[in-house]
């Protein structure tokens, strides 16, 4: 029966249900750190592939940038931060997202939640680049109830506006959401690709009383509030996980869980033993939680430690989804790798290249010019970083003076990236 099984699953076009967490550090899920009740994510991150090296963007918009198209945001201009109200940046129309390449496949797709990709047009919102539904905000953050962001008002469901039940927390909404996506699937041949991204846990800190009251004994306000905020989200991740077991999907489905960025700091979030923050070109920054689960996976409950960068997540899934693979991109097709327990094929990226600063990783080997970003912290530096990062989580061990040729390498492949990019000197 297991080889039967395995023969019809394999031709079989899996459901895609991929969660993003909004500013979630390193120490702030409950299989790094007991203080923090996450027993739903805990679960499937226990029972699927936990991706100890998964990195993204050190801010919101270059990460999701990165997985939505599998390539750098440097090559399309979405490096700077994140994506103001008034920006007229938004993702490149010379660029397929994720779910455009899988609709090509037959899938039907959605997105919930936080967009942040630009909105100057219709045409660059998610509607019209890939999805056949769409329910969330288009800016970088709300009020949890009000849904308001300087006092415009900001959620939708395709292109108008929406209204949830007065009073009711977003991360509730989206989760509704996704409960009555998966009851209008039931039944369908076609395979369906989830793009849930929740505002949870950004700022502002807000939630239900009921999830403070299960940290009433820590006594830093912020951080109570912040926990409340994770268990929340993960209580929602319960949720989804009992429908699609209802609705007969979630054997043949494969559910991403990462974060676009590190944790907050000055917010109470925290990255622990990693240093750095959200912002920053440090681990806290840009090492990111993350694991994938499926009864797909030929090999399960282990961590990875292979390097893993969001680029990768388009051609992965592509080749999840019996897909081509797109030479052009800047990711790289993990798919053996989270199937099968095989080494990653990365050996290095680009963590960011921006007028102000960059950063690159070869093997063990990290490079930072200029500045690591704001809420630099623990001490001051040199313009010039070089890092063996291999088991080192504090950054602390300077290379600067005896340059070996691994970290000459990376000097090398730095600075033909930033040839590649007109004014641009590294």
């Amino acid at each position: 029966m297991v080889t039967i099984f395995s023969l019809v699953s394999a031709y079989r076009k899996p459901n895609i249900i991929f969660i993003v967490a909004d500013d979630l550090g390193w120490n702030d899920v409950g299989w790094r750190n007991p203080e923090i009740k996450t027993p739903n994510l805990d679960r499937l991150a226990k029972n699927g592939v936990i991706l100890n090296s998964s990195y993204v963007s050190p801010t919101c918009t270059p990460s999701r940038n990165s997985i939505l198209t599998g390539v750098y945001p440097f090559r399309v201009g979405l490096q700077h931060s994140s994506l103001l109200p008034q920006d007229t940046r938004h993702l490149s129309l010379d660029t397929p997202t994720l779910p455009e390449r899988l609709k090509h496949l037959g899938y039907s797709t959605h997105m919930i939640g936080k967009w942040h990709l630009g909105f100057c047009d219709w045409k660059h919102t998610p509607v019209h680049r890939g999805f056949d539904s769409f329910l969330g905000f288009l800016n970088g953050g709300q009020d949890y109830y009000k849904h308001k962001k300087e006092n415009t008002y900001d959620f939708w469901l395709n292109k108008t506006v929406y209204y949830p039940p007065k009073g009711e927390y977003s991360t509730k909404t989206f989760t509704r959401r996704a409960v009555d996506l998966f009851r209008q699937h039931k039944g369908k041949k076609n395979p369906m690709y989830l793009y849930l991204s929740y505002q949870a846990v950004h700022t502002p800190l807000q939630v239900p009383k009921k999830y403070e009251r299960i940290y009433k004994h820590v006594t830093n306000k912020d951080r109570r509030t912040y926990n409340g905020m994770v268990t929340a989200m993960d209580q929602s991740v319960g949720t989804i996980l009992s429908a699609l077991r209802k609705y007969k999907m979630l054997g043949n489905t494969i559910i991403v869980f990462t974060t676009d960025n590190g944790g907050a700091a000055n917010i109470a979030g925290s990255n622990l033993p990693l240093r750095g923050s959200k912002t920053t070109l440090w681990e806290g920054g840009t090492r990111g939680v993350g694991f994938v689960y499926s009864k797909r996976l030929f090999k399960r409950k282990y961590v990875h430690e292979g390097l893993f960068h969001a680029v990768d997540w388009v051609p992965t899934l592509l080749a999840a989804a019996g897909g081509k693979q797109d030479k052009k991109l800047d990711g790289i097709n993990q798919w053996p790798m989270l199937r099968g327990g095989k080494p990653s094929r990365r050996n290095g990226f680009v963590y960011s290249i921006s007028e102000t600063s960059a950063a690159i990783r070869i093997g063990d080997y990290k490079l930072i010019v200029g500045s690591p970003g704001i809420y630099n912290q623990w001490f001051t530096i040199p313009k010039t970083k070089s890092f063996c990062n291999s088991g080192e989580v504090a950054e602390d061990i300077f290379l600067y003076d005896n340059l070996n040729n691994a970290v000459r390498n990376i000097r090398v492949t730095s600075s033909w990236f930033g040839s590649t990019l007109p004014g641009y000197s590294y």
